[in-house]
């Protein structure tokens, strides 16, 4: 299992789209995002393709916490429920791998406000290249 990632080797994008890496062990990966005023809806809520954005990273990197060096990984599938609106302006990812095989893995988590209301869920099928 590969160690904790180094906040130098993420992606540039995350910067761009305001995502922080909190946590990120075997059992459960957890980003932050502060929501950019450019990812806003025109209504004052948080864009849902920033939402499917952040489960699309968050479920990735619980994922890679169960792959060796050099492994990748790519989005088949993901689904995602959107349980409330909202404004708020910092979103929490929490993402766990439920079965990593061979070639693919299954992950699953929630995106929260800071106060811990319900925003999403989703499911996510990646394939895996090892």
């Amino acid at each position: 299992m590969s160690g904790a990632p180094d906040p130098g080797d993420m992606p540039s994008f995350m910067d761009v789209l305001g995502f922080h890496l909190e946590h990120a062990d075997e059992r459960e990966a957890v980003l932050r995002m502060d929501v950019p005023a450019a990812l806003m809806s025109p209504f004052g809520q948080v864009l849902g393709g920033m939402i499917a954005a952040l489960f699309d990273t968050g479920l990735a990197v619980a994922i890679a916490r169960h792959l060796g060096a050099g492994e990748r990984i790519a989005t088949h599938n993901l689904n995602v429920t959107y349980v409330a609106f909202t404004r708020e302006p910092r979103l929490f990812c929490r993402t766990r791998a439920l079965s990593v095989r061979r070639s693919v893995a299954v992950a699953e988590g929630e995106v929260t406000s800071a106060a811990g209301e319900l925003i999403a869920k989703a499911v996510g099928t990646f394939g895996v290249r090892r």
